[in-house]
């Protein structure tokens, strides 16, 4: 498995070069407002990512809270103890 992820690179970077090698001109026109909306689109795909992978997100920053919580809620009288109210 990890030796075809070592070829992915190289294949790339072929890719690109005979993308670049081939070159033909292009008779068009890119106006400014072209680059905003690729800047845009790239900005969304990401939030959009984030939106969608916010649980995984959280879970990694607070693994160890989390586990606390869950062990304190387990204990016998912890709700009387603590000052939240139960939850359900």
């Amino acid at each position: 498995m990890m030796r075809k992820l070592l070829l992915i690179p190289p294949l790339l970077l072929m890719l690109v070069g005979a993308a670049l090698l081939f070159e033909r001109p292009a008779y068009a026109y890119a106006d400014p407002g072209s680059g905003l909306l690729a800047i845009q689109a790239a900005g969304s795909a990401l939030i959009a990512t984030g939106w969608y992978l916010r649980r995984k997100i959280y879970s990694l920053f607070h693994r160890g809270s989390a586990k606390a919580r869950s062990e304190e809620a387990s204990a016998p009288g912890a709700a009387a103890e603590s000052h939240e109210p139960p939850r359900s």
